[in-house]
């Protein structure tokens, strides 16, 4: 009787494990490949450096299209967004409030 039960639970087990193998398999990959949304280390090291170049820090980076950095940043006590080109040119929006405030 012990034998038949470690059989049968070794039988559902495999059988569990190879559905979880086959429903993962049917999964598109997580990761297609590389996208105008996709940046590197040194892509984001140029945005916030062309940022801290027109004066501001505290950087937080929103979004990333296309080469273009969204950032978060403050300057002078204001907290701005930032537009930051692919050719490190910075846009900023009106001043939001005060950092902290």
């Amino acid at each position: 009787m012990r034998l038949k039960k470690a059989a049968t639970s070794s039988v559902v087990l495999f059988a569990t494990l190879a559905a979880s193998v086959a429903a993962y398999a049917g999964l598109p990959a997580a990761h297609p490949g590389p996208t105008v949304d996709d940046y590197t280390a040194a892509d984001s090291g140029r945005a916030e450096a062309a940022a801290r170049k027109a004066g501001y820090s505290n950087f937080e980076i929103t979004m990333v299209q296309d080469g273009n950095f969204f950032l978060k940043g403050e300057k002078a006590g204001q907290t701005y967004f930032l537009t930051v080109t692919g050719d490190g040119k910075v846009y900023p929006s009106s001043p939001l409030s005060s950092v902290g405030g």
